[in-house]
């Protein structure tokens, strides 16, 4: 009996967190299809509406070209971030002077907002792939070169000691 009580609540336990997500976006659901229907417009049609026009455009071969679109632009602006910030960061974490002095521009910049970015992109570089890619890539490398620079502050120096012993290059 106590195995039965014991494989019921690792049951129970694995499935909680499963209900509780599926309870949510169900919920979700219920109240965007309320919303859509006390507000009918074809700016904020209701889920019925956009799950049958998702699936035509998937019939079509149509949402399957703009998601790749995307998912490329997504990719590119992915790789600028985390190598710009990245080379920014480990700079700031491994150069405190560095870091003092530039420790407002990283404030400001985690602080503009996504819109604003793109907007200004938009208006400086006109509408094209490198303005979208460039404008979600700068508004990214803060957050990287935050991370960046704190996972180097933390670095123990004696590994770099010991690396310089061995004579490690920086991709060794």
């Amino acid at each position: 009996a106590a195995a039965g009580m014991s494989s019921q609540a690792g049951l129970a336990a694995a499935l909680t967190p499963v209900l509780t997500v599926a309870a949510s976006l169900l919920g979700l659901g219920l109240l965007w299809g309320l919303a859509a229907h006390a507000w009918p417009s074809r700016a904020f049609p209701g889920p019925g509406q956009v799950w049958q026009v998702l699936l035509a455009e998937a019939a079509n071969g149509d949402l399957f070209y703009h998601l790749g679109a995307t998912l490329v632009r997504v990719a590119a602006a992915y790789v600028v971030a985390m190598v710009v910030g990245s080379v920014i960061g480990v700079l700031l974490g491994s150069h405190r002077s560095a870091d003092r002095f530039f420790a407002p521009w990283v404030v400001l910049f985690l602080n503009i907002p996504a819109l604003v970015v793109i907007v200004l992109a938009y208006i400086w570089f006109g509408l094209n792939e490198a303005a979208a890619i460039g404008a979600v890539a700068v508004n990214k490398i803060p957050n990287v070169v935050v991370t960046m620079r704190e996972g180097a502050k933390a670095l123990d120096p004696s590994y770099a000691e010991m690396a310089a012993v061995y004579r490690f290059g920086l991709l060794d």
